[in-house]
């Protein structure tokens, strides 16, 4: 791999300066009188918006599926906001991720685990960009949950299964559709749960073919390096290296932030939203709040990383 040497620093809490790939920037336009002047700027923002991820079930159950991802950043064809600076704060909601649930081994009753939450830049405005968490897994003998819609993410695992097979649960338009647990008598495939899909493809179910696989994620690197978004969560029973989350999480917990499923019991991730535009445009009074928000420099490009709900100021 080609090394670039561009440097990445990082305004804001807990974050360290570190090497960054140099990441393709599209639909930027330069208004206004630039950052140098005295009037008011016009930023054309590139957005990358991820929701949470829906939450695991323990005792045989489905993981979770991934929260919804949606970008304009390396999408052709894909505009992203115009905003002028002088128009005030932008507010970013971000959602959380979908709580896990402990169901019990037996029986039939529904445990599913809690859907992921919405994400959304430019909040309240005429331009705002909304994206819908993904779906809860369930327990034993159940189906996973569909990921919420219009807007959503991908579809939760179903539960391992018993007389008959279960299903996973249905994905919207920004993610994909979790898998259930076909029918096999034999042990241990008869033990394996569906998986949550991945904002990238659909979760496999496992059986007598296979350990089955959680759905992938979206890799990016708006932010430099590349990360994995809305990874599917992991099933009980399916295989660690078969899971296809690829977001450097374990079964249980994805990675902090990036929208994954939960898997055994585990809680999805909480969502993130990113805001990129060239540094030329930036303003000298920009800033982001709470302070655990931070703004990146990456190459040529300022990038606004939102972890938790926040503003972005010109004050």
């Amino acid at each position: 791999m080609k090394k670039i040497d561009t440097p990445l620093t990082v305004e804001g809490k807990g974050h360290k300066n570190k090497k960054s790939r140099r990441g393709k920037s599209f639909g930027y336009q330069v208004l206004g009188f630039g950052s140098g002047g005295g009037g008011p700027i016009c930023i054309a923002y590139d957005f990358f918006i991820v929701s949470g991820g829906g939450g695991g079930v323990s005792a045989y159950g489905g993981g979770g599926g991934g929260g919804g991802v949606h970008f304009s950043y390396g999408a052709p064809g894909t505009a992203g906001v115009t905003k002028n600076d002088a128009c005030g704060n932008i507010s970013i909601q971000i959602g959380a991720g979908g709580s896990g649930n402990s169901g019990p081994g037996g029986g039939y009753s529904p445990y599913a685990a809690g859907d992921g939450g919405t994400s959304i830049a430019f909040k309240c405005e005429p331009t705002a960009v909304t994206v819908k968490g993904g779906g809860g897994a369930d327990t034993r003998h159940n189906n996973g949950r569909a990921a919420p819609t219009p807007g959503g993410g991908s579809g939760g695992g179903g539960g391992c299964f018993h007389l008959a097979g279960t299903s996973g649960g249905a994905g919207s338009c920004y993610g994909n559709p979790g898998s259930g647990a076909a029918t096999y008598s034999c042990s241990p495939s008869r033990f394996r749960s569906g998986s949550g899909g991945g904002a990238c493809t659909a979760a496999t179910a496992g059986g007598s073919g296979g350990n089955g696989a959680a759905g992938c994620g979206k890799a990016s690197d708006i932010e430099g390096s590349t990360k994995n978004f809305g990874c599917g969560g992991v099933g009980s029973g399916v295989s660690n290296c078969l899971n296809g989350r690829g977001d450097g999480g374990n079964p249980s917990n994805p990675t902090a932030s990036q929208g994954g499923g939960g898997g055994r019991a585990g809680a999805g991730a909480d969502g993130v939203v990113y805001l990129r535009f060239p540094t030329s445009c930036k303003p000298a009074n920009m800033g982001v709040s709470p302070g655990c928000n931070s703004i990146i420099t990456t190459g040529a490009c300022t990038v606004l990383k939102f972890v938790v709900s926040g503003c972005v100021t010109f004050t």
